[in-house]
């Protein structure tokens, strides 16, 4: 005590005494108060090791005070003799020195221009090709690269090939038939050749079809074959049959055909909505590999702090104003935050990785995007009540599950429309000729008789009694089309909540960015202030790390923030079909790609189309 101020002096060594001691009186006595502990299990290290003596105060309470029996019978451990390890003697000697002067010997493994870390090593990518273009890498950027070289996007894309063969393969039910066949008989009784040409033709119109053709028949036959038998010249022949009933309207064949017609419209709001997916994963990948690029750079500041003041701190315990103590506190801060350094690199390795499946070049390769295309996301907009209407009215209007859910009630419609008319009789009107041609005609009836020239007309007439399999085609169809009705109102209250959500979700990000900015302000004047105090000799490292530390969480979140009110952003815009699809505030996208982030001003958010 001088003048009384207490100075602070470094802590003394302590190491397990043999025995039980009895402690000096401290300066608790000299202002008339008892002493609360009046016995300790430890001794200064240097009363043994060093040889140091304690003091005239010491000494005196020593022998004044009656030694104290140990309680245990066995003795408790005692340190190494210095004399049988004088290399841990030296050492614990110099450790002592160095904590009263305030620096370790040159050499020592723990001198701390030896402890400072090394910075993190730099990330690298493998196996990949890297983008080390400097602009800034945009979300539009993204996104058309989603829609020109993404993969699974043109897998889907397929389904138009795939209905357009199948309405291929459901014209083929319109073809035209050809048919030919001949046949020798030799030798035998009746020796006789002959020979069949035939073409039939199913028309698209009123379940009309025709039939046509051309044989021959010459030589023998018994009389009850005698009609294989022609003239010279051959027979030609032909017929047409029309449905009066079944089949007028539709059949199978034209039933299929207008399915494969509705399929080709049907494979677009598929792809659609695959689409809005696929887009939509990109858009959340970019703004984490965003965010994660940011993230990183914070970490990184973080460090520069630590590795600053370590200067500082070498100056100060050079100078005798602060103990050596501090300054290996402030390098356990630097390794500690070289650690998250990286991990936040690895976060951004695996942020770029991912990216790189939506971002690629020319060729369709993956793209991995260094960080030099890296720029701060921008400050959020504040959203409205028109953004909110402007995106529902076009999501109810232009959301591809209203027109799938459509067109497969139109397909239902057009199979109703089949079972419908196979509840009708089959009523088919047919009329058939033949004509033989050239020599071997004869008027003469019998086994020569050859002029025939016949024209034939038939009504056919058949029905099922029960006619189950139609009625339970049409209960079917018709259960079939009340789900889609309730579907198609299921995907209304759908969609509005999903576009609810996702505006609820934009508006509360942004509120919740702006309590961040404010934390994330205030952490950082309080950062600042304590590491002003630590310059001044009024603080420590503990409480700036704790200062710096409470900063960069807030930062942190700050970031996360921001981060969630992009990816909102871009769900209303999936939501409402626009992602892809409208311009984007390609401003907000256009900002310097410095590790700085400064204040973005406010850009109008346009309203959806």
């Amino acid at each position: 005590m001088h003048g009384g101020i207490a100075e602070a002096t470094e802590p003394r060594r302590f190491r397990p005494a043999g025995r039980v001691a009895p402690l000096a009186p401290g300066p608790e006595a000299e202002l008339g108060l008892e002493s609360v502990v009046s016995a300790s299990f430890l001794q200064l290290a240097d009363d043994e090791s060093t040889g140091a003596s304690r003091g005239p105060a010491a000494s005196d309470a020593a022998t004044n005070q009656p030694e104290i029996p140990d309680p245990d019978p066995a003795p408790l451990p005692r340190p190494a003799d210095p004399a049988a390890d004088p290399a841990a003697d030296d050492d614990d000697t110099a450790l002592e020195r160095a904590a009263t002067s305030g620096t370790l010997p040159p050499g020592n493994p723990r001198d701390p221009d030896t402890l400072l870390p090394p910075p993190a090593k730099p990330s690298e990518y493998y196996g990949g090709d890297v983008d080390q273009r400097d602009a800034p890498l945009l979300l539009a950027e993204v996104l058309e690269s989603v829609q020109l070289h993404y993969p699974l996007l043109q897998a889907i894309e397929r389904e138009r090939g795939v209905a357009a063969g199948r309405l291929t393969t459901a014209m083929g039910a319109f073809d035209t038939g050809i048919g030919m066949s001949g046949n020798a008989l030799a030798p035998g009784t009746y020796e006789n050749y002959r020979s069949d040409f035939g073409l039939t033709q199913l028309f698209p119109t009123a379940g009309i079809s025709a039939f046509g053709g051309f044989r021959t028949g010459y030589g023998d036959f018994p009389t009850y074959n005698l009609a294989q038998k022609t003239a010279t010249g051959g027979e030609w022949r032909g017929g047409i049959t029309m449905p009066l009933a079944r089949n007028r309207d539709i059949d199978r064949p034209r039933a299929t055909r207008d399915q494969a017609r509705i399929d080709i419209a049907l494979a677009e709001p598929v792809i659609e909505r695959t689409r809005l997916d696929y887009l939509r994963g990109a858009a959340r990948t970019y703004w984490n590999w965003l965010g994660n690029g940011e993230r990183l750079e914070a970490t990184e500041e973080l460090v520069d702090l630590a590795v600053e003041r370590d200067s500082a701190l070498e100056t100060r315990v050079k100078r005798g104003a602060a103990a050596n103590i501090e300054r290996i506190d402030n390098q356990q801060n630097v390794a500690l935050r070289n650690g998250l350094v990286v991990k936040a690199d690895r976060s951004l390795q695996q942020a770029t990785i991912d990216l790189s499946l939506f971002f690629r070049d020319a060729a369709g390769r993956p793209l991995l995007a260094s960080r030099r295309r890296i720029r701060p996301m921008a400050k959020p907009v504040p959203p409205d009540r028109t953004t909110f209407e402007a995106a529902l009215s076009r999501a109810l209007a232009e959301r591809p599950e209203f027109a799938r859910l459509s067109l497969q009630r139109e397909k239902l419609a057009v199979e109703r429309r089949f079972a419908a008319n196979q509840m009708m009789p089959v009523i088919d009107s047919q009329l058939v000729g033949n004509q033989d041609a050239a020599f071997g005609k004869s008027p003469l009836s019998g086994p020569d008789g050859l002029d025939r020239q016949v024209l034939q007309a038939a009504l056919v007439f058949q029905l099922p009694a029960q006619r189950r399999d139609a009625r339970g085609r049409l209960e079917t169809i018709d259960s079939q089309l009340i789900q889609i009705d309730r579907q198609l109102e299921y995907a209304e209250d759908n969609v509005r909540a999903e576009v609810q959500d996702a505006y609820s979700l934009l508006e509360r990000a942004y509120e919740f960015h702006k309590q961040a900015t404010r934390q994330a302000e205030l952490a950082t004047l309080v950062a600042r202030a304590e590491r002003e105090q630590l310059r001044l000799g009024r603080s420590d490292i503990l409480r700036v790390t704790l200062r710096e530390q409470t900063k960069f969480d807030a930062q942190i979140l700050e970031i996360l923030a921001r981060q969630e009110y992009w990816r909102a952003d871009s769900d209303l815009r999936a939501a409402d079909t626009s992602l892809g699809r409208d311009a984007l505030p390609e401003v907000l996208m256009m900002l310097p790609a410095a590790p700085a982030r400064a204040p973005v001003e406010e850009v109008p958010r346009p309203a959806a189309k």
